[in-house]
């Protein structure tokens, strides 16, 4: 179990590529240390003795090389699912564990001027983003200190913590200036500690904060509805009072689905049933007022 949860640990945060290939090798030896097939990268394959060794001899033989070819495939199971999927691809086709190792040794692991030139600009311009966890971003920096101080470049663990806290982003700002002012002896075990509780008080003050939000504007929606179809005056739902109006009859008892009854209105023209004074076909009676004002001008003239 233990050597499984290593392998796990193995797969999440030391995938070779090339770059790392001093902490990935002792990782991985870590591993097939712990299953007791350590002895797979250093030794080769059991020799077949000749057709008149003793029968004993090769009965020791098929024992020995049934659990070599078992040790075997587990190791190269082990490396190969450790690697990134290109290198995978490419070591693949070997068939002996010990070769794999030999050829990443040849590949990866001289160190020239060149790549502790490239691990020292990764080192120094690593930036963590709002979306990185500090556990990544602080194990991609120690990977990056490992592969440099074997490299015969180390750095002074208070230089690693200055380089760890200018990478981080903008809004950790505060913690910068907090941190070195409240600790005096800088050390990265410290500094993860820091950093871990820090971004666990973040994420708890996100999630209120997007709590209170959704309070907030579930609150503003039910406000707005109410004041868009209440009045404030009477208290009144707009939406009944609207309701209401299509319900209400209209004057003499008529709703607005009913046909007019002709025979129930007087004509204003001459004051006889059946019709209204639109209607009428005699001649229009001139109103009052207009009667009584033309009157006024003949007698006047």
């Amino acid at each position: 179990m233990a050597s499984n949860s290593v392998f796990a640990e193995l797969l999440r945060s030391c995938k070779l590529d090339g770059s790392n290939f001093t902490v990935w090798k002792r990782k991985i030896m870590f591993l097939l240390t712990a299953k007791n097939i350590d002895y797979i990268i250093t030794q080769s394959k059991p020799t077949q003795p000749s057709d008149e060794a003793e029968d004993e001899e090769k009965e020791s033989y098929r024992e020995e090389i049934t659990q070599w070819t078992k040790d075997n495939k587990m190791a190269r199971v082990f490396m190969l699912g450790s690697m990134s999927d290109s290198l995978a691809g490419e070591y693949e086709p070997e068939e002996l564990a010990r070769k794999i190792m030999r050829r990443l040794e040849k590949h990866f692991g001289e160190v020239s001027l060149i790549k502790v030139l490239s691990l020292v600009n990764q080192f120094l311009t690593a930036k963590m983003t709002e979306t990185t966890t500090v556990s990544a971003h602080l194990n991609k920096l120690c990977v990056l200190v490992e592969e440099l101080k074997n490299a015969g470049y180390p750095f002074p663990e208070e230089v690693q913590v200055m380089v760890a806290l200018n990478s981080l982003p903008n809004t950790w700002e505060q913690f910068k200036i907090s941190f070195c002012h409240t600790e005096c002896v800088l050390n990265m075990r410290t500094l993860r500690h820091h950093l871990l509780m820090e971004e666990d008080r973040k994420s708890t003050q996100g999630k209120e904060r997007r709590s209170q939000h959704g309070e907030l504007h579930l609150g503003e929606e039910k406000s707005s509805s109410k004041r868009n179809w209440q009045k404030r005056k009477y208290g009144t739902d707009l939406r009944d009072k609207i309701n209401q109006k299509g319900d209400r009859n209209d004057y003499n008892g008529r709703t607005s689905n009913q046909k007019v009854d002709n025979r129930k209105f007087n004509c204003h023209n001459y004051g006889e049933q059946g019709h209204f004074r639109s209607e009428c076909t005699k001649k229009r009676k001139p109103d009052d007022k207009e009667y009584n004002n033309n009157q006024s001008k003949h007698q006047d003239n």
